[in-house]
């Protein structure tokens, strides 16, 4: 008979991925660290928004200005407060082989439609490049009516402190225009440098932008949308060092877009849109700026529990938009175009076609993300006399002709994605799905029913006698909230309709910076994680070979007609073990239809259905029509219950080598 006691064995979990060529960073990314166990890095953030006589507030003198040069509506959202620690959870899951956020339901990002539409950037326009060797002294004189002194200017850097200093009081510039256009440069410098593309010093602003404020008319015509953007990917790319403790640009719009977006992460009250506002603006009213828990592990386990209905992906629906001002809706264009974002050095990808679900389409698989790398760590150290028109002249030829590079070619996604679809295999083994090894155990316990779902499945009950199981397995798959990916069919979608391949930039070659800006990370091996768990000596535990070790947590079973040799491997019953050889498993969950790797194209959509209620016909997907199984079973089951087995007389018969009989084994408890 089998031993009661019971003894102790652990499912060993692997950070992820399982297949390293799209996040090929992930040694040298800080969630390896996390995923170590290594002391918590909370991101500060680097800001120095503009104050006049004390106040957080812009100069009404100014506003009309500030309208014309376009900076009116982002100004207002520089004093809204940042939570640091929802910040540092989203870097976490950011990576900068892609753009993007790598949540559970999928990839997602901050696109150019979120610049506008939050923050009232418009996203046309010349990209953000100008001359970087200029006289800077003589440049703000002209244009400030002040002179730096000797050491004031440090090549085109000012401090924020000295534009503050000449730039205090806006009475004595009343009544003149000059001088009120030199007041509202100075201030938008300061804005900026404090907020918009804040260096590591937090203080200081270079004059280089100086020379985009001459007109404000003109001013407006700049493509400062994707400059902003560009910035700021800019800074989460190099916030995912796990050295790097600071993080700067325009972080807040990494809030709202996290507010508007997911209901876990954003404070308990969502405010009413404000009408003929960018929609950032409803978090401006008093009383709303409370950011709630400012707890990182907090919001490191809502990131890695997220399940995919706490993920809104078309939050800027008809009627958001037309409460809208019309600056939210310029260069529309754009924002489902793959191109190239500038601002002078810094050119980051935008890349849509990785989270088409954010514009209402159907994602396929995406191909080899599009960011050429040798540009990726470019500074303007040693650069300052490079003519960078001509050296980025192939990333402003795509940005001007970005009507062409647009993906907006795929049918609408109806409904939420499938988790069996193709897109959502192939990515399940592209990603790292759990940040914190501590939160797997969700998906520990998925997997677990997940093969119990089988056990009690028409091929499954031919080989087992599971069924007191049945109603253990529903609530435990209700329990796991992993229902749907493991009983929903798997899904075809659209094959890539890419249009243009991705390019080559060969520039400052000599340059070490063209190695990328990883090069100084350290690399870091990711442990693995074992998770105890208890084994009775009397019960059915059922742990096949594949258990054992399994990556990213997500279980490798062969698929239909696959032969598996299992000759050495041991499966546990009740607490006896018991080798067989040359074991042929039947057909599979949807999703694990997949034991492969997986290139890189096709994508979504499935409609649920539940085991063993109503079933489609799934004759074609599986091989088999599971409603007559089901049916034959159903007529089986009275039968089946009164000539049950005694469990400890089925462990002593899985306990008998292959061709053996009970009277030539003997049996030894545990």
């Amino acid at each position: 008979m089998a031993s009661s006691s019971s003894s102790s064995s652990s499912i060993h979990i692997k950070s992820g991925p399982i297949e390293g060529d799209v996040l090929w960073l992930q040694p040298k990314h800080v969630s390896e660290h996390v995923w170590n166990g290594e002391a918590d890095r909370k991101l500060h953030i680097r800001r120095a928004v503009p104050i006049y006589q004390g106040q957080e507030e812009i100069p009404e003198e100014i506003i009309p200005l500030l309208r014309q040069s376009g900076f009116y509506w982002i100004m207002k959202m520089g004093y809204l407060k940042i939570n640091s620690s929802l910040i540092t959870a989203l870097i976490e899951r950011w990576r900068p082989e892609t753009h993007t956020f790598h949540l559970r339901c999928g990839e997602a990002t901050i696109t150019l439609q979120d610049v506008s539409v939050l923050l009232g950037l418009h996203t046309k326009g010349a990209p953000l490049i100008g001359q970087t060797n200029l006289d800077w002294a003589e440049l703000c004189e002209e244009l400030l009516g002040v002179r730096p002194q000797e050491g004031e200017l440090q090549g085109s850097v000012v401090k924020l402190s000295w534009l503050a200093h000449h730039f205090s009081e806006i009475n004595i510039h009343d009544g003149n225009v000059e001088q009120l256009q030199r007041f509202t440069r100075a201030w938008i410098l300061r804005f900026i440098g404090g907020v918009l593309f804040v260096d590591k010093s937090s203080s200081k602003v270079s004059l280089r932008y100086l020379q985009f404020l001459r007109d404000f008319e003109q001013c407006s015509m700049y493509a400062w949308g994707p400059a902003v953007l560009a910035y700021l990917y800019r800074e989460m790319c190099s916030a995912t060092d796990y050295k790097i403790k600071s993080i700067g640009g325009m972080c807040i719009l990494i809030q709202m877009w996290a507010w508007e977006r997911c209901t876990t992460l954003a404070p308990k009250r969502t405010p009413p849109i404000m009408e003929n506002k960018p929609l950032g603006h409803r978090w401006l009213r008093r009383g709303n700026q409370h950011i709630g828990n400012d707890d990182l592990i907090v919001f490191r386990r809502k990131l890695d529990i997220m399940k995919r209905h706490e993920f809104l992906w078309e939050p800027y629906t008809a009627t958001v938009m037309s409460m809208l001002p019309p600056i939210c809706l310029v260069g529309s264009m754009a924002w489902c175009a793959v191109v190239p974002l500038i601002c002078f050095h810094v050119v980051e990808w935008h890349q849509p076609d990785r989270v088409l679900r954010q514009f209402g389409m159907q994602q396929p698989i995406p191909e080899s993300p599009s960011q050429p790398w040798n540009v990726h760590g470019l500074t303007l150290k040693g650069k300052m006399d490079e003519n960078w028109f001509q050296l980025l002249a192939p990333f402003i030829s795509q940005w001007n002709n970005r009507a062409e590079f647009r993906v907006d070619v795929y049918a609408r996604q109806e409904g939420l994605l499938s988790f069996n679809s193709d897109y959502m295999v192939w990515y399940r083994r592209k990603t790292k799905m759990f940040i914190d090894p501590n939160n797997a155990n969700t998906a520990t316990l998925g997997e677990v029913t997940e093969t119990l779902q089988y056990m009690v499945s028409p091929q499954g009950r031919n080989t087992w006698t599971v069924d007191d199981l049945v109603p253990y397995v529903e609530k435990l798959a209700i329990l796991s909230q992993e229902q749907e990916r493991i009983t929903e069919p798997v899904a075809h979608g659209p094959s890539s309709e890419r249009r243009f391949p991705p390019q080559q930039f060969h520039m400052l070659q000599s340059s070490v910076e063209t190695r990328g800006f990883d090069r100084r990370r350290e690399i870091v091996q990711a442990e693995d994680f074992s998770q105890h768990m208890e084994q009775r000596g009397h019960g059915m535990y059922y742990t096949p070979p594949t258990f054992a070790q399994y990556p990213s947590q997500m279980y490798q079973y062969p698929f239909e007609g696959h032969d598996t040799d299992m000759s050495a491997s041991e499966h546990s019953f009740g607490g006896v073990a018991e080798t067989q050889p040359h074991f042929s498993w039947p057909t599979m969950t949807p999703s694990q239809q997949h034991d492969a790797p997986m290139a890189t194209p096709n994508a979504p959509l499935g409609q649920q259905w539940d085991v063993p209620g109503a079933i489609p016909a799934m004759g074609d997907l599986l091989g088999v029509d599971l409603r007559h199984e089901f049916s034959a079973e159903a007529e089986e089951q009275g039968r089946r219950q009164r000539a049950r087995r005694n469990p400890d007389r089925q462990a002593r018969r899985w306990d008998r080598p292959c061709g053996t009989s009970s009277r030539h084994h003997g049996h030894h408890d545990d």
